[in-house]
């Protein structure tokens, strides 16, 4: 059975975006990697800020609803948009992690 490209790629993709999650260090926001929130795995989370963000567009109705509620803001990129132009992803979590500051 032959592997479809787009399944290789995608682990490829969120390393690449994690890397440049954690780049944003050096202008002092703190990703972290599948943080746990209640009984949720958060896939990429800025506490701080209350930034979750996502590659997918996967959502939990109960899992959204208790972000929220916490103040949490959720950001979902489909993976496409990533692969595409991860540029302007970042420039979008850059734009939210700006009026947080």
């Amino acid at each position: 059975m032959q592997r479809k490209r787009p399944l290789r790629l995608q682990p490829e993709i969120e390393h690449l975006f994690w890397l440049r999650l954690r780049a944003l260090k050096e202008q002092g926001w703190q990703f972290r990697k599948a943080s746990p929130f209640r009984s949720f795995l958060l896939p990429f989370v800025e506490h701080d800020a209350l930034l979750v963000v996502q590659l997918d567009n996967r959502s939990s109705i109960v899992r959204d609803r208790l972000l929220r509620e916490a103040g949490y803001t959720i950001l979902r990129f489909p993976r496409a948009d990533a692969l595409r132009n991860l540029n302007a992803v970042m420039d979008s979590i850059r734009a939210v992690l700006q009026d947080r500051s």
